[in-house]
């Protein structure tokens, strides 16, 4: 429906132009004779814009009467709304009607009517000067070019209906473009535990390794960021929403950011540049955030932190905290600075400290133009600028970083999925597997969504929606279908960024008395530690792996010497178990598995008193992050390692490349993770910067035994 009505107004504008056409041509001149030159200098405007200002409108005459006077009415007619602001009598106070008679332009003291999508200057008086030449112009009219739509360029036409002879009666006075684009590092926040400085500044949340979440906010041209300019309320300015966060969390935010261009450029390391605390040279035209300090909800009022001055370069590093009522909150920026021959952009991190997480949770940031509005006419009240409630998109294809390895990238490894089912009643198959995975950077927020080529309602997914790496399992339900094929697709979408995968789907539907199933064996191929995907011996109570052919179904079991182990995952290639605690002080036992009454050939597995294996991007620093180069531990901390194979009757302890012997802080099982172990080690605060092995030992009945060295990367 929005597109016809979006034709719809365009042919009504159109209709409205030839008229004025018409009008113009045909319409009683002044008795001042003569003939004028229209022209104007058509202003680049933002198209999310309610009340841009439009250029100037300036008439060139010539070849009138000396002395001769008239007096007339000079009617613009604008494809949009004018949205000047008026008087209780619809008069603008702000658009402005001058007259040059070789001395410069000199304003004349008749307001403009505003009637919708037009302003008229009625009753102006023209006296010829001695040589015939004068002057006209019209200026500071405002149109809320949002309702052209958004897009490519749009331009803004004006109708002039003047009693004058005019060469032209139509003008492109502004070409409407996006003037915002935005990159959301994290649209959806995981809220975990998060330390914050005693000192809270920005050099010192960085320090602490406060957990945040980056924003970038970027020009669609030059100069769509713009400082407060005559006749506004307010410069450009940014309103960044925070919802759905813990009761006590604490959100702050930069006071001051500076910009791409500036001395040094506002940066939380996440979004292509260094991480740094920003410089910004007073005065330099390059762009510079400040914070509002009091505005509303919508972007409007308040007061924009003082800019700074003098001649030396300010290092930006303070910052506030955002007030948060029932988990939401925002904050207020506008440019107090920029450089309009460039398209600048600006990045600033938003820090989440939170002591304790008492559930899981996931916030949301969102960010718009600001003041956000709904008055798309003339107002006596309502703030100039003002701003569509928009959502900007992505701002990496003007910065050409959209293949950047710091943003989420989906990776769906799954084929067409094959699903069959007898009609009226069940499953013959196994259900499909789809694995989602993020291999770029960040948070990758992805859903799973259906569509049926034919039929209804006939596949169900474990889950639609989730967080970086996971799965969907696939099940049919083809209680309501007839014999036949149905197909379908799954598609994985996780933004425009990120990306999308789609697989299909086809159902066949047996009729009620299906043939016989084909002939199933069960093979085991190996049997492995599940931390490292080793053939290694395996540990009573620890985790491993089995993997093979035809290793699923409804009803699956494996035997460690008759001992039924723990499932955790059974898929048709892989089974992932807890090996039963009954085993004792043996050294071997004789595995199988069954799958719906089918089992595999038994086959001996080794077994060990201890084997102790740390999982793969097991090992985590202080603040919850994956010890990795890119994020080293600094000594004096504390790691956390989950690993397998170690017995809760062992002694355990640590070795840290020479440093052998470390007694753990804590040693035990993981919470809530069965057959998985947690040891907290604290790194020995001399030791020094280095690429590390790390190495758990796990010491039963007097011997002991170590897990392989995998690296630890100190700072």
């Amino acid at each position: 429906m929005g597109p016809l009505i979006r034709i719809g107004e365009r042919a009504l504008v159109g209709l409205a132009l030839l008229t004025l056409i018409i009008s113009a041509t045909y319409a009683q001149p002044l008795p001042i004779g003569g003939q004028c030159v229209p022209t104007a200098v058509p202003f680049t405007v933002r198209s999310e814009g309610l009340a841009e200002r439009l250029g100037d409108i300036i008439l060139q005459c010539s070849g009138s009467n000396p002395g001769a006077t008239g007096k007339g009415n000079f009617t613009v007619f604008l494809p949009v709304s004018v949205t000047n602001r008026i008087d209780s009598n619809n008069m603008a106070i702000d658009a402005v009607f001058s007259v040059d008679y070789g001395l410069g332009f000199v304003t004349v003291p008749v307001q403009g009517l505003v009637s919708n999508r037009s302003i008229s200057f009625n009753g102006v008086t023209i006296t010829v000067p001695a040589n015939g030449i004068f002057g006209l112009k019209i200026s500071n009219i405002r149109g809320n070019v949002n309702q052209l739509g958004s897009g490519g360029l749009r331009p803004v036409t004006a109708g002039l209906s003047f009693p004058l002879q005019l060469t032209q009666a139509q003008l492109t006075v502004a070409n409407a473009i996006t003037g915002f684009y935005s990159t959301l590092y994290s649209k959806g926040v995981t809220c975990s535990g998060s330390p914050l400085p005693t000192t809270i500044d920005l050099s010192d949340l960085f320090t602490a390794h406060t957990i945040f979440f980056s924003t970038r906010a970027t020009e669609g041209f030059a100069s769509a960021f713009t400082t407060r300019g005559t006749g506004d309320d307010t410069g450009t300015r940014f309103l960044v929403k925070y919802t759905g966060f813990p009761a006590n969390a604490h959100l702050y935010v930069p006071d001051m950011v500076a910009g791409s261009d500036a001395l040094t450029p506002t940066s939380g390391g996440d979004l292509g540049l260094p991480q740094a605390v920003g410089q910004y040279v007073p005065g330099s035209g390059t762009l510079l955030l400040v914070r509002v300090q009091s505005a509303d909800a919508t972007g409007a009022g308040g007061t924009p932190l003082p800019t700074p001055t003098g001649s030396s370069p300010v290092t930006l590093n303070s910052v506030s905290e955002v007030t948060l009522t029932n988990g939401a909150g925002y904050a207020v920026y506008e440019v107090a600075d920029a450089n309009p021959n460039l398209i600048e952009t600006a990045q600033f991190p938003t820090f989440l400290g939170l002591d304790k997480v008492d559930a899981p949770s996931v916030a949301y940031e969102s960010i718009s133009m600001a003041p956000v509005s709904t008055v798309g006419t003339a107002s006596s009240s309502a703030p100039n600028p003002r701003f569509a409630a928009t959502d900007p998109a992505s701002d990496c294809s003007i910065l050409g970083d959209c293949q950047a390895g710091y943003f989420p990238k989906l990776a769906v490894q799954s084929g067409a999925i094959q699903l069959f089912a007898i009609a009226g009643g069940a499953m013959l198959s196994p259900p499909g597997y789809i694995p989602v995975q993020n291999v770029g950077g960040g948070i990758m927020n992805w859903t799973a969504i259906v569509s049926y080529t034919n039929g209804l309602a006939w596949i169900l997914l474990d889950q639609s929606t989730n967080q970086n790496n996971g799965s969907v399992r696939v099940f049919a339900t083809p209680q309501a279908l007839a014999p036949g094929t149905y197909q379908a697709n799954i598609v994985i979408d996780a933004g425009p960024l990120a990306g999308s995968a789609t697989i299909p789907v086809t159902l066949t539907v047996q009729a009620l008395t299906p043939p016989p199933p084909p002939k199933v064996t069960v093979t085991v191929k190996s049997v492995v530690n599940a931390a490292t995907f080793s053939a290694t011996p395996l540990v009573a109570g620890s985790l491993a792996t089995i993997l093979g052919s035809s290793l699923g179904g409804k009803n699956v079991s494996v035997t460690f010497d008759d001992l039924q182990a723990r499932l955790l995952y059974t898929s048709d290639t892989q089974i992932n178990l807890q090996v039963p605690d009954g085993l004792g002080s043996k050294t071997s036992a004789s595995l199988v598995v069954t799958a719906d009454g089918i089992s595999s050939t038994a086959q001996t597995v080794m077994l060990a008193p201890a084997w102790p294996a740390i999982f793969a991007h097991g090992v985590l620093n202080q603040d919850n992050h994956e010890n990795t180069a890119a994020v080293p531990a600094a000594p004096g901390t504390v790691l956390q390692i989950f690993a397998t194979g170690i017995p809760t009757a062992a002694s355990v302890s640590a070795q840290i490349q020479d440093r052998t012997g470390l007694v753990p802080l804590y040693a035990g099982p993981a919470p809530n993770v069965p057959g998985v172990q947690q040891v907290n080690v604290a790194i020995p605060e001399d030791i020094a910067p280095q690429t590390a092995q790390l190495v758990l030992c796990a010491a039963v009945g007097g011997k002991a035994y170590c897990s392989p060295g995998t690296n630890l990367y100190i700072h």
